[in-house]
């Protein structure tokens, strides 16, 4: 086999496996904030911060005026790129976890459910 043969192998193989990486995952979930603590605005803006995180959408289930501003309930729909995992051993449905586990933790947010069937590949 001649050398740029091999070369051309090598960067195929390389250009298939970081395709396999670049995945990219949407969830939709529950998020139960403390509006009293911090306004939403702050608290999506911070969401949208974390790694990996391309897209923010929240939605009300139920009118403002309805809720309890210490308890409040909006539907969250987090589309995730792969990309920042990519030199640190893959991307996968798993890493969705990791994201979910980060959500909880941005100060406001007194929860963030998510059904598995609920994650989805894009």
């Amino acid at each position: 086999m001649k050398l740029n043969q091999l070369r051309s192998i090598i960067k195929e193989e390389l250009k298939n496996s970081l395709n396999e990486y670049q995945d990219k995952f949407k969830m939709i979930g529950t998020l139960v904030t403390d509006i009293n603590d911090r306004n939403q605005t702050e608290i999506l803006s911070d969401i949208r911060s974390l790694a990996g995180v391309t897209i923010v959408g929240s939605e009300e289930p139920m009118a403002y005026a309805d809720q309890d501003k210490s308890k409040f309930q909006s539907t969250l729909t987090i589309k995730v790129d792969g990309h920042p995992w990519i030199t640190k051993g893959g991307f996968s449905r798993d890493k969705m976890e990791d994201v979910i586990e980060d959500v909880k933790k941005v100060p406001g947010v007194r929860g963030f459910f998510v059904k598995s069937d609920n994650i989805s590949a894009l």
